[in-house]
């Protein structure tokens, strides 16, 4: 499907993969349990706990360009070093945290270690153009691995250790997450076309626009699904791994056969608007579910088209960017990505607090569908058609 990897470029993928996992894990192990376990915190509102949610994004979306650039000038490595320091401080400043408006701020300082983007201009560095897609899959699934793993053992390590104890623990896995950084090979540039078309301009936005939506719809997800399933379906949070697991499960293994067939065909992009179209359905269903066994049914629909568009998107904007100020591109996008999460955890908790899960579902349901129609005129309008000419310079 993607070629032969080299020893370098599989060690490289799999070692940013375990940097992303452990900076993930450290997120995901909140996302199903924050806006119940923050509600003893002084100073708790909705809004306030969506906020302390999506602040993360925000920072890193305002730092995301800047790291790039600094990876351009400096490295990636030292880099990302810095980035997963600042990360790590921020875990302490969080889990020691007195008052809402604190934690917030602790969230607020770990999103500055913006290393997303820095992360995947390393990939693409050390990654042959034929095998970059594979590279950009092994690293999302780590991404998928530590959002499986932390759906299975979010809440009995939050039962366990409480919300400071997860907070402090988001800590420890950014200083593993160091370590790995400090075993990654020395800088090293592959030779790619550095693109200049007209198009590729308006492709790499397409992009950027599309991750931002993404990011905010799993993160209003998650603000208002695990107080819907205790408060509609009597569903407590100690069994809500039950729904998260499998769908989450069989949406990894569907998606890889359905990659792979996209991917074979160079339809991937022309695959976005039918992925958000699903996941603006997932959604709305979601809002009127009636059982437990049709909230898995819609969850794994979403996860599916998730896990599709989060592991395809990035590969073609790497085709997209070549060699002379890639950090910076791949920040643009990750700065999009970022600030997503952050609408979707302030959007989703005020208007959770204003109008109920229903709304709030519904809401993001129907603005996911506005975009696919959006994404389908894009395309049609020929705006896209940079990652075509990019695909074919690169193989020559």
């Amino acid at each position: 499907m993607f070629g032969q990897l080299d020893s370098v470029e599989l060690r490289t993928g799999l070692t940013l993969a375990g940097v992303i996992a452990f900076r993930m894990l450290g997120l995901f192990l909140i996302l199903p349990v924050f806006m119940l376990l923050a509600a003893d915190i002084p100073g708790f509102t909705p809004a306030k706990a969506g906020l302390a949610v999506g602040i993360y994004g925000l920072t890193q979306a305002l730092l995301q360009q800047p790291f790039g650039k600094l990876s351009d000038r400096f490295g990636r490595r030292p880099v990302m070093l810095a980035g997963l320091a600042l990360f790590a401080v921020g875990g302490v400043v969080a889990a020691t945290a007195g008052s809402i408006e604190m934690l917030i701020a602790g969230r607020a300082l770990q999103g500055c270690g913006a290393i997303a983007g820095v992360a995947l201009a390393f990939a693409a560095d050390h990654t042959s153009v034929k095998n970059r897609s594979a590279i950009m899959a092994i690293i999302g699934m780590g991404i998928g691995a530590s959002f499986l793993l932390s759906m299975m053992i979010s809440v009995p390590l939050a039962t366990l250790l409480g919300l400071r104890g997860l907070l402090w623990l988001t800590a420890v896995l950014a200083v593993l997450g160091m370590l790995l950084v400090i075993t990654l090979p020395g800088e090293c540039v592959q030779k790619d076309v550095d693109l200049q078309e007209a198009g590729k301009s308006a492709t790499i936005w397409l992009f950027a626009f599309s991750v931002f939506f993404l990011h905010a719809l799993m993160t209003a997800l998650f603000v208002v699904l695990p107080g819907m399933l205790v408060s509609q379906f009597g569903f407590e949070l100690e069994y809500h791994w039950r729904i998260y697991v499998p769908s989450m499960l069989g949406s990894v293994i569907l998606v890889f056969p359905l990659l792979r067939r996209l991917t074979t065909g160079k339809r991937e992009k022309r695959a976005m608007p039918v992925a958000f179209l699903v996941l603006g359905g997932a959604m709305g269903l979601m809002a009127i579910g009636q059982s437990l066994a049709a909230m898995m049914v819609f969850a794994l629909a979403f996860f599916l088209a998730f896990n599709l568009l989060e592991a395809a998107m990035p590969s073609m904007v790497s085709r997209l960017s070549g060699m002379a100020g890639r950090g910076r591109q791949m920040g643009l996008y990750t700065t999009f990505q970022f600030l997503g999460a952050f609408a979707g955890g302030l959007g989703g908790g005020t208007l959770l607090g204003y109008a109920g899960n229903v709304v709030t579902l519904g809401s993001a349901a129907l603005l996911c569908v506005a975009w696919a129609v959006v994404v389908f005129i894009w395309l049609r309008s020929g705006l896209g058609s940079g990652l075509e000419s990019a695909g074919s310079k690169q193989q020559a």
